[in-house]
């Protein structure tokens, strides 16, 4: 099987990374886009390379992934040559399986993924409809993958990820709050990391309402703090802001 990326991002490093580190050695063809990117890719892996154009890379390629911009995904892709016997797989979060049929056809076997910068190092959780055994595997390397039997559930999955910037935004304004209060920035940051990475670590089952509970004693500090947001009503903004981006998912 050979790998093309249409699209040169963040998202087409990490899961070209990770594949190299897991020992997938599968030949990768790049699109020309975002030069560096693609250049520091080929530079540091074996088999790597960058084609002419996006066409060059359907043209060499089995398995086509689509990694372009949601805003010009009907710019770029429409004008590609698809082959009735790729395999299509887009990480575009906002285009749907329907619209991707009419904009890659005569390909039909088409798959949606959600990968996230952690497959890099292989610790991703990455979602995918509708369940593809080929693509199961592939993003099994890379972390899990989590297999979705519908796209309403897909567009859920994707939604949830879009919490990640508020993540390092939270992290970033306890390490800021620190600083600012005397504490050196190197040490602010490598405290609030591992104190934050740590919290991540949870065993299989553990519900993450009682491992709140479990934080916070009664009187103690975590408490106070959880009281101050949920009082001032940041989580049911939260839920408001999901809310938002599965409409927006949804058209």
């Amino acid at each position: 099987m050979r790998i093309g990326f249409v699209g040169t991002g963040t998202i087409t490093a990490a899961i070209v990374d990770g594949l190299r580190t897991a020992g997938n050695d599968t030949p990768i063809l790049l699109s020309p886009r975002s030069a560096d990117i693609g250049a520091a890719l080929a530079a540091r892996h074996a088999d790597v390379r960058v084609a002419d154009s996006n066409q060059a890379v359907l043209d060499g390629s089995d398995l086509v992934v689509l990694a372009v911009r949601p805003q010009v995904a009907d710019e770029v892709l429409p004008a590609l040559r698809f082959r009735p016997d790729h395999h299509v797989l887009s990480v575009i979060a906002t285009v749907s399986l329907d619209h991707l049929r009419g904009i890659v056809a005569p390909a039909t076997r088409i798959t949606r993924a959600v990968p996230l910068p952690a497959v890099a190092l292989r610790q991703g959780p990455t979602a995918i409809y509708p369940p593809n055994a080929e693509v199961q595997a592939l993003f099994d390397q890379l972390g899990t993958a989590v297999v979705l039997a519908d796209e309403a559930a897909f567009d859920i999955f994707t939604a949830a990820t879009a919490t990640m910037a508020s993540y390092f935004a939270f992290a970033a304004t306890v390490t800021v709050w620190m600083t600012q209060r005397g504490v050196q920035a190197e040490q602010a940051r490598t405290f609030v990391g591992q104190m934050l990475g740590g919290l991540a670590v949870t065993g299989p089952g553990v519900d993450f309402d009682q491992l709140a509970d479990e934080h916070q004693t009664r009187g103690g500090l975590n408490e106070q703090v959880v009281r101050a947001v949920t009082s001032d009503g940041r989580f049911t903004q939260l839920d408001a802001a999901l809310d938002g981006i599965l409409a927006r998912l949804r058209g």
